[in-house]
């Protein structure tokens, strides 16, 4: 059995917690690549003055949060895959408290079997690809931090929540002081429930009409795919015709926005604090385990630019895009920030993903720490 595990670096991440150390990036001996202070975002601002109410954002410089930036930060927003920080947190939890233990390991074929193709832009086959071919099992902590967490395959998060179902997500909640946020959900089930080899692509008066069992046959649909295997086969042969894909940009905008999990700015800013600030309920294991989960360490323009840089992105076609952001630039402060946004126009939202707009934004919130971020927001 060819087995693939790195439970090792928990352990290396526990035992400095123990010994009250934080692991930062290092900087690589060559570096060719800078972090633009100043990034052109004209797309962004164009979109939020167009759409002010689609657009949310929080930013706050953790040494001196009276300078936090503010808007729409109680408007409930589809969260997309910055819900999986959620996961992580409550799975980081079964770790510290022993009742998920750093060397359990995930069948490859059961992880497989969550798969959906073409439903998180390849990101699970980017994932799996970085183990040696034959690899038969994985550890869960690989599947949780690495697949997750740092590729965002939607399978991985699937499993993930599965395995520690049941979970109190009151007392979750509690412990990152979230209050408007829903609990997850499988990602899968909403792919599902948009369009299946039964019924087709979803349309618009189909969703309307079947507003009050939707998100039922969604779960009904996400079960026949992991445990009919004739159903599943069914499925995957839907999906390799890409004419069958997903529906209209308007039907993926009202399943989003009225049937996936939603959150608030300001409970993230909240999970953010709970994770990078120097209170909360957390223990201390489970902090360093979120924030090693959101980490980037091996990019050479972060690594010249930060002292630590974490964030975890969400996008859905249908027009979200999302990102939670942890920065502490080398020659300033560090900031958290939370960016939602909703209900892009499908041009517009595929021309913020090549610019990577958000992130550029959240770059420019760290290396500003917030200053000029109220002027650039709509006055109403």
């Amino acid at each position: 059995m060819n087995e693939y595990s790195s439970a090792e670096e928990y352990r290396i991440v526990r035992l400095l917690v123990m010994i009250a150390l934080i692991v930062f990036g290092g900087s690589p001996a060559f570096a060719f690549q800078t972090v633009n202070p100043n990034p052109d975002l004209s797309l962004l601002w164009e979109q939020v003055q167009r759409q002010p109410d689609d657009f949310a954002i929080g930013c706050i410089p953790l040494s001196n949060p009276s300078r936090a930036v503010v808007y729409n930060i109680d408007r409930q927003f589809p969260l997309a895959s910055v819900g999986k920080l959620l996961i992580f947190i409550e799975y980081a939890n079964r770790l510290d408290d022993g009742s998920i233990t750093i060397d359990e390991m995930v069948s490859v074929d059961d992880l497989n079997r969550y798969d959906l193709t073409g439903t998180d832009g390849g990101a699970h086959q980017r994932f799996m690809a970085t183990y040696p071919e034959g690899t038969t099992r994985i550890s869960l902590w690989d599947v949780a931090r690495v697949g997750m967490m740092q590729y965002s395959s939607n399978a991985a998060s699937d499993y993930v929540l599965q395995r520690i179902e049941p979970v109190d997500w009151e007392r979750v909640y509690r412990s990152v002081n979230v209050f408007n946020t829903e609990t997850p959900h499988p990602l899968t089930m909403i792919a599902l429930m948009m369009s299946n080899h039964e019924i087709g692509r979803l349309t618009l008066p189909q969703a309307q009409s079947r507003a009050e069992t939707l998100f039922a046959d969604g779960e009904a649909y996400f079960q026949q795919f992991l445990n009919d295997p004739q159903w599943h086969a069914a499925e995957l042969e839907f999906r390799d015709q890409r004419r069958r894909g997903f529906p209209d940009w308007n039907v993926q905008s009202y399943v989003l926005n009225e049937y996936t999990m939603t959150g608030t700015v300001r409970d993230f800013l909240n999970v953010q604090a709970a994770i990078y600030g120097p209170n909360g309920l957390l223990p201390e294991n489970v902090k360093q385990l979120a924030r090693s989960s959101m980490r980037w360490t091996e990019n050479a323009a972060i690594n010249n630019t930060y002292l630590e840089y974490g964030s975890k992105l969400g996008f859905y076609s249908g027009g979200v895009l999302t990102l939670v952001a942890y920065g502490q630039p080398r020659n300033n402060n560090p900031v958290i920030s939370v960016t939602f946004l909703r209900n892009i126009p499908r041009e517009t939202y595929f021309a913020m993903q090549d610019e990577d707009t958000i992130g550029n934004l959240a770059h420019w919130m760290n290396l500003h720490a917030c200053e000029g971020l109220r002027e650039m927001l709509p006055t109403s």
